[in-house]
C-alpha cells in the first residue's frame, strides 16, 4: 500500500462495533420521542464527511438521503459512545463529541487529540478504548488509550511494544472489553506491508490499568479481523467474545489451507475456548467470514464472500467498490445456527465502514450496502433474515455509522 493510499485510509478512520439496540421489556421507562433523536455519519462520493440528526427510522425506509442543505460537515470516522456520537479524527484540530442537547438538538464537546487511531472499541463502563500505530513501522511501540465521554478526558494512556522476535510485529484489527480484560486481535505485519497471518493472535491486558498480561494464540484459524474495520471481535449479551478470521484474500490475506471460522473467548477467561470453533468453510453458507455486528442475543449479522471466488477477487477488494460479490446472513453463534439473508442483493465490502455501520431495533437491522450501480439503506429482519430496501443514499455510497442518542 502507498502512503497515497494511507492517508485516505486514515482520513476515513472508521468506526469499533457499538449499537444503541431497544429494551423490550415492558417495565423499563418508556422514552419521550421527543427526548430521542437518530444520527447518522454520512460520506460524499468525493470523501467528505457529514452528520445528519433525523427523527424517525422511516426516513432510512423511503426516497433518498442526501446532505444538500443539511447536515454538519465534520472530519473524522463517527462512534457511537456512551449517548454521544464521537468523531475520530487524526487532524491537529482534534477529535469531537456530538450529543443532543436540552434543547434536542446537536452541541460539540470540548475537542480531544487523539492521534492517528487504527483500532478501537466501547467497553461495558461506557468508556472507548483507541490504539495507535505507527503507520510507517517508524516504531513498534502503539499507544493504548481510554477516552471517557462523561468528562471528554484521556482517563489512562499506555504504550505497549507489538513488536515481534523475527523483527516483524502485530497491528491491530478490533478491541473488545469484557470485564476487567481488553482483548486486541492482532495480524503481524512487516516494514513494507506484507502480511502473515497463520495463526488467530491476540493481545490480552488489565482494564482500566492497560497493563499487558499476555498473548494468546489459536491454530485452528487465521488472523481475527483485518485492517481498519474493527469488525473482528464481537460481545454478544452472554459477555462471551467472538472472534472473527477471514482467511480471505479479499480482505487483504495470502489464504491459508486453515478455514475461515469463528472462536470464542467466554465471559471471564483469557483464553480461546478449546471446545468451540464454527467453521464458516464447511458450514451451508461455504464462505469466508469478513465482519460481524451484534443484533442482540447471542446473534450476529456477518458479511462474508463465497470461499469458491475468493481467490479470483482483488487483494484488499473488501476496502473499495470493485467486488460486488459479498452475501450477509445473520449467525445464532450459541447454536452455530445459520439464516441467510434474502432480498439482498450482492454487494461490495464495507469500505471501512464496518464499526458503528448496523443500527438494531425492533428485530430490525438497518445498514448501508453499496451495489454495483447505487448505495441504498436496507432493513433486515433478524428473525427471518428477510431484507427490504429502503433509501437510496444520493451524492455519497456510505452510511459508516448509525445511532440514537437521549437529550443530556
Amino acid at each position: 500500500m502507498t502512503t497515497t493510499i494511507k492517508n485516505l485510509f486514515a482520513f476515513l478512520v472508521l468506526p469499533a462495533m457499538f449499537f444503541s439496540c431497544s429494551d423490550d421489556d415492558s417495565s423499563s421507562p418508556t422514552e419521550n420521542p421527543a427526548d430521542t433523536s437518530y444520527v447518522l455519519s454520512y460520506q460524499t462520493t468525493d470523501f467528505q464527511p457529514y452528520i445528519w440528526q433525523f427523527e424517525s427510522l422511516d426516513q432510512l425506509m423511503n426516497g433518498t438521503i442526501s446532505m444538500v442543505g443539511q447536515g454538519i460537515e465534520q472530519p473524522g470516522g463517527c462512534i457511537p459512545v456512551a449517548n454521544t456520537f464521537f468523531a475520530l479524527t487524526g487532524d491537529n484540530e482534534g477529535s469531537v463529541g456530538y450529543y443532543l442537547n436540552q434543547s434536542g438538538l446537536l452541541s460539540t464537546t470540548n475537542h480531544l487529540f487523539t492521534g492517528d487511531t487504527y483500532a478501537y472499541g466501547t467497553t461495558d463502563d461506557n468508556k472507548l478504548v483507541l490504539i495507535n500505530s505507527p503507520w510507517d513501522a517508524s516504531s513498534t511501540q502503539n499507544e493504548l488509550l481510554i477516552y471517557d465521554p462523561a468528562t471528554v478526558t484521556i482517563s489512562n494512556r499506555k504504550f505497549d511494544d507489538f513488536a515481534l522476535p523475527n523483527g516483524n510485529f502485530l497491528w491491530p484489527t478490533s478491541v473488545n472489553v469484557s470485564g476487567n480484560r481488553l482483548f486486541v486481535s492482532t495480524f503481524e505485519r512487516d516494514a513494507d506491508w506484507n502480511l502473515y497471518q497463520e495463526n488467530a493472535v491476540v493481545k490480552v491486558y488489565e482494564y482500566p490499568s492497560l497493563t499487558y498480561v499476555k498473548t494468546i494464540t489459536d491454530t485452528r484459524t487465521t488472523a481475527i479481523g483485518q485492517y481498519y474495520t474493527n469488525t473482528g471481535m464481537v460481545q454478544t449479551e452472554s459477555g462471551d467474545i467472538y472472534t472473527f478470521s477471514s482467511n480471505s484474500r479479499t480482505a487483504g490475506y495470502t489464504a491459508t489451507a486453515s478455514h475461515s471460522g469463528i472462536l470464542r473467548i467466554n465471559n471471564g477467561e483469557s483464553e480461546f475456548d478449546a471446545d468451540y470453533f464454527f467453521d464458516i468453510e464447511s458450514s451451508s453458507l461455504n464462505g469466508k467470514v469478513v465482519s460481524a455486528y451484534p443484533v442482540g442475543g447471542e446473534k450476529v449479522l456477518i458479511n462474508y464472500i463465497p470461499s469458491a471466488i475468493d481467490a479470483d477477487q482483488g487483494n484488499w477488494s473488501f476496502l473499495n467498490y470493485g467486488t460486488f460479490k459479498f452475501k450477509c446472513a445473520i449467525l445464532d453463534l450459541s447454536t452455530k445456527s445459520i439464516t441467510e439473508v434474502t432480498g439482498l442483493p450482492d454487494h461490495a465490502g464495507d469500505n471501512y465502514f464496518g464499526f458503528g455501520s448496523a443500527y438494531t431495533e425492533n428485530g430490525k437491522v438497518y445498514k448501508s450496502f453499496v451495489t454495483n450501480n447505487e448505495g441504498r439503506v436496507y432493513q433486515i429482519d433478524i428473525a427471518t433474515g428477510n431484507a427490504v430496501a429502503g433509501a437510496v443514499i444520493s451524492g455519497g455510497v456510505d452510511l459508516p455509522a448509525i445511532t440514537k442518542l437521549t437529550k443530556q
